[in-house]
């Protein structure tokens, strides 16, 4: 019995090492994460929207019109959590039974390719959320209905109510990250998918429970996000590689092909 299970866990225990191995030699060869770049661009961008935006908007969000608050309230919930966790788990289950059932090596490499991606999502979306919800409770900013009382910069650390966990903003951050990872998956829809987030996370403004600098926030935490697990990703050789630019960009080989460097012993195609 335990010479079966043992033989069982050794097919895990060789992927993991693998990976493990791939992280480590793909981290001396990738360039670092450019964290100080991208939070000195994002803290100018929430500051701007804090100093600039915030207090007209939290003003005069009452005074728009009722049929935008009204497409904005029937649209805003997309950027829930369980909606795009769904659709990425969703995914995730057809494509694993599809590739235990599918015989073709091929098809089989193709459908664990998309279930690789899916986990991608999957991963992001936890940790965006994870990390704004940390940051809602922690930081505690009064949402724009007690503007009136408490201003832009009422902060009630840690006391966990919906009225004082305004920044980041979650549905932000989620639609963030859902749709940075897809632009790093699709390319080619990145104008789609930057307005699809735009739009979506202006309507928490719209409805009146977010400022702006509370959805800038989300959405840099979101994208950063995304990117952060591409990097993890990219090191252990699924999903991306990472490109000249310092960009992840789609990788289309096998996530455990070994390349045997003798000659002769792999044909090219």
């Amino acid at each position: 019995m335990n010479t079966e299970r043992k033989g069982l866990s050794d097919p895990n225990r060789h992927a993991w090492r693998r990976l493990r191995q791939r992280y480590r030699a793909r981290k001396a060869l990738h360039r670092p994460l450019p964290w100080l770049g991208y939070a000195f661009v994002a803290v100018n961008l929430i500051a701007l929207a804090l100093l600039v935006l915030d207090a007209p908007l939290a003003e005069g969000a009452a005074r728009l019109s009722p049929v935008l608050i009204d497409i904005a309230r029937a649209i805003t919930d997309i950027g829930r959590l369980h909606w795009l966790l769904f659709l990425t788990a969703l995914v995730l289950a057809v494509v694993f039974w599809m590739a235990a059932r599918d015989r073709d090596a091929r098809r089989r490499f193709r459908l664990a390719l998309a279930g690789y991606i899916a986990g991608y999502m999957t991963v992001t979306l936890l940790l965006a959320s994870l990390a704004g919800q940390l940051l809602k409770f922690g930081i505690g900013r009064a949402r724009p209905p007690l503007f009136g009382q408490y201003g832009l910069l009422g902060f009630e650390p840690f006391r966990g109510d919906f009225l004082f966990m305004s920044f980041p903003s979650g549905h932000a951050t989620h639609l963030g990250a859902f749709f940075a990872a897809a632009c790093f998956l699709l390319p080619k829809g990145r104008p789609l998918f930057l307005a699809a987030a735009l739009w979506l996370a202006a309507t928490r403004v719209i409805i009146g429970v977010h400022y702006p600098s509370d959805v800038t926030a989300g959405l840099a935490l979101g994208v950063w996000t995304a990117l952060a697990v591409a990097y993890i990703f990219a090191r252990c050789g699924l999903v991306f590689s990472i490109a000249p630019s310092g960009w992840p960009d789609l990788r289309l080989r096998h996530p455990f092909r070994r390349r045997r460097r003798a000659a002769g012993l792999v044909k090219k195609t």
